[in-house]
């Protein structure tokens, strides 16, 4: 892996320099920010490590600047505060002094296999070539955000909402469906946060803000896979502990985002794509074959571009893959691969059943799955 890093006059960061190597990492040390801009345009790097504040400029202009030159870089960034939320929306990791050299070297270790996954050069050419590309969900960001303020009203909730009329609509589209709504219509945005709750309203603010633009794919149903993400969310987020639950819900409603771009790549390849495609089997190695990348792939991209957190990138990447669930507990990337599977009418791998013991279980979750796909 090949890190930089960029340390002010104080070398805070200097012990990482050392671990990395140590790690077999190929390590450039840099304290100045025109030097690191010359590196950066000289050698390719997989990962920065950037001090929040530096001498002539700040981590967060640097790493705003890095975000749109060079995102497929893993951007982590290290605070003298305990608190930095600004930081936090151009980064992937963000860590706080005194520096904990082992938790920094372990993680970016951990996630190196799936960066090299997601930043395929045919992945990040693909994504570049687009012309529309979905927004990064900033009202739900700011929504979670305010939500984990105990005092927050439902009041200031519909204020945020509602600066936005096109969003509005959207989420009002969206809650008035079938599978969200099946009494009174409702008319305004503090009607659905009464009548569903903020978590569910949130899910669907997330929803209506991803798919905010409705491209002309031919075979494809932007509402469809909206009511689908709703659906894996809702359900995989009861299959949890309580404190995965949120994470699981976020997960759920992105696990699919990479097809809005898969489809939007190439017209023909995606006529192609859809002329051989079958429904109800997974057509993930339908999909590398055609496109020479699937949708998880690229929806694990579009999450780092966004700076995700890399164990939410990892639910996307491996929500078609079993086999690379059975090494952890039972989790989010479990919940969302399982809830996935029976709303496509798909039976879980063998070895995934028997490892999380849901044989005598299995019936009862596909009555749950089939109740949801009904409504």
């Amino acid at each position: 892996m090949r890190i930089l890093i960029v340390d002010n006059a104080t070398h805070a960061l200097q012990p990482l320099q050392q671990a990395f190597k140590d790690n077999r990492c190929q390590v450039a040390y840099v304290d100045n920010v025109l030097v690191a801009v010359k590196t950066i345009k000289k050698y390719k790097f997989d990962a920065i490590v950037v001090m929040d504040i530096l001498t002539s400029s700040s981590g967060f202009d640097l790493l705003s600047a890095l975000t749109l030159k060079y995102p497929q870089f893993i951007r982590i960034a290290v605070t003298q505060e305990e608190q930095q939320h600004k930081l936090k929306q151009v980064s992937h990791y963000l860590y706080s002094l005194p520096l904990s050299v082992d938790t920094i070297t372990t993680n970016l270790l951990k996630v190196a296999e799936q960066q090299k996954k997601i930043t395929k050069e045919i992945i990040v050419k693909s994504v570049a070539n687009i012309k529309t590309l979905p927004s990064p969900p900033k009202v739900y960001l700011q929504l979670n955000a305010m939500l984990a303020n105990d005092s927050t009203d439902s009041q200031k909730i519909a204020d945020i909402i509602t600066q936005d009329p096109a969003l509005t609509a959207k989420i009002l589209q969206i809650s008035n469906s079938p599978s969200m709504n099946t009494g009174k219509p409702l008319s305004n945005i503090a009607d659905a946060i009464t009548k569903m709750g903020l978590e569910a309203l949130s899910c669907v603010v997330m929803t209506a803000e991803l798919f905010a633009y409705e491209p002309n794919i031919k075979g494809f149903s932007i509402i469809d896979e909206q009511l689908h993400s709703l659906a894996v969310a809702k359900f995989a987020a009861t299959l949890v502990k309580p404190h995965l639950k949120q994470t699981t819900l976020l997960a759920g409603l992105l696990h699919d985002i990479g097809k809005v771009v898969l489809f939007e790549i190439d017209p023909q390849l995606t006529k192609t794509y859809f002329s051989n495609c079958s429904e109800n089997i997974d057509n993930l190695a339908l999909e590398q074959k055609v496109f020479g990348t699937d949708h998880c792939q690229i929806g694990g991209y579009l999450l780092h571009c966004w700076n995700f957190s890399y164990d939410l990138i990892s639910v996307l990447l491996n929500h078609h893959s079993p086999e690379k669930l059975l090494t952890n507990e039972f989790g989010a990337s479990q919940a969302v691969y399982l809830a996935n599977c029976l709303l496509n009418k798909q039976l879980p791998h063998n070895k995934f059943i028997e490892h999380y013991k849901l044989t005598d279980s299995l019936e009862k979750l596909q009555a749950r799955a089939e109740r949801l796909s009904v409504n």
